[in-house]
């Protein structure tokens, strides 16, 4: 069921940092909302999460502390881009707590060369790759100010996902989902309105302002 439930998650980001983020909903204070949104609740869904992404292997044997970890930085990036994403500028804890998150994840990293480039790579079987991965492309997404221009949070009820608008005139993380949901609520309200102010119409007792609470 989790594997499932990690795989058919919706990849709507554009970038791994972002999608990441989205790996739970967010509601309007910036607070992770309850467990039942979270494809990351145990230290195995980690790997369940970095294998789809292509950054680990399933053999990534990840611990609770992995996972704790895994979710702080998730959080940290939430707040960075969210805080772009609304004008600001990122708190500096966030800041340095995406910076410590990038020097944990490379402890175990090596350099490599292919093709005559160098990068640097953790074991794939090593589930600090997962941080690693993350946080590097963060750190490359700070970096390109095209791209970080692009950076949306969706304004969807308890949804608060974070993705790149490519065509500039994107505004839901998913039609399908977050934007269908708001056509509906918009299209009740404006029935509700009609037959408010329709003759003869009986206030609905729950949104007289004489109403008990």
């Amino acid at each position: 069921m989790r594997a499932t439930e990690i795989e058919t998650r919706r990849l709507v980001g554009g970038a791994l940092c972002l999608d990441f983020a989205n790996s739970v909903d967010w509601d309007g204070e910036d607070y992770e909302r309850p467990s039942h949104t979270d494809v990351l609740r145990e230290p195995a869904d980690l790997a369940l999460w970095g294998a789809r992404l292509g950054v680990c292997d399933l053999s990534a044997a990840a611990t609770g502390r992995d996972l704790k970890a895994a979710r702080d930085l998730r959080g940290t990036i939430h707040r960075i881009f969210s805080a772009i994403a609304g004008g600001g500028r990122p708190d500096q804890h966030s800041l340095d707590a995406l910076v410590r998150s990038y020097r944990d994840g490379t402890a175990a990293a090596t350099l490599t060369t292919a093709d005559r480039l160098w990068r640097l790579e953790c074991p794939a079987d090593d589930p600090r790759q997962v941080r690693f991965a993350v946080a590097a492309d963060a750190l490359d997404l700070l970096r390109d100010p095209e791209r970080l221009g692009r950076v949306r949070r969706c304004p969807g009820g308890n949804c608060g996902w974070l993705f790149l608008d490519a065509t500039g005139r994107r505004r839901w993380c998913s039609m399908e989902v977050c934007g269908s949901r708001a056509k509906m609520r918009a299209l009740y309200e404006r029935k509700k309105q009609r037959a408010s102010s329709a003759p003869g119409a009986i206030p609905d007792a729950l949104d007289s302002p004489q109403a008990p609470r």
